[in-house]
């Protein structure tokens, strides 16, 4: 299975993670539930219970012009939370 890498943007802040998945969309564990909580302060308990909920909807989108690299954008709070994927490894 290949090896992906989530990098995640809240508020300023940042937190990488990575895992080995059949593919990059389904597994949202990976880059929700398993973030520290001082990783992103600005993500409160309840903003955090907030993502878990929309982090299903939405599709990620191919980043232009380059490979095996998706983005997606949600709402949180009223601030973008933004998260990449990227297949690290084959």
């Amino acid at each position: 299975m290949p090896l992906y890498t989530y990098i995640i943007t809240y508020k300023g802040a940042s937190y990488v993670a990575q895992g080995r998945f059949s593919n990059f969309k389904g597994f949202v564990s990976s880059w929700t539930c398993e973030v520290p909580p001082n990783a992103l302060p600005g993500l409160t308990a309840s903003l955090r219970s907030e993502l878990y909920q929309k982090a299903y909807y939405g599709d990620f989108a191919e980043v232009p012009n380059r490979k095996k690299v998706w983005r997606k954008y949600l709402d949180i709070g009223g601030n973008e939370f933004i998260v990449f994927a990227v297949q690290t490894e084959a």
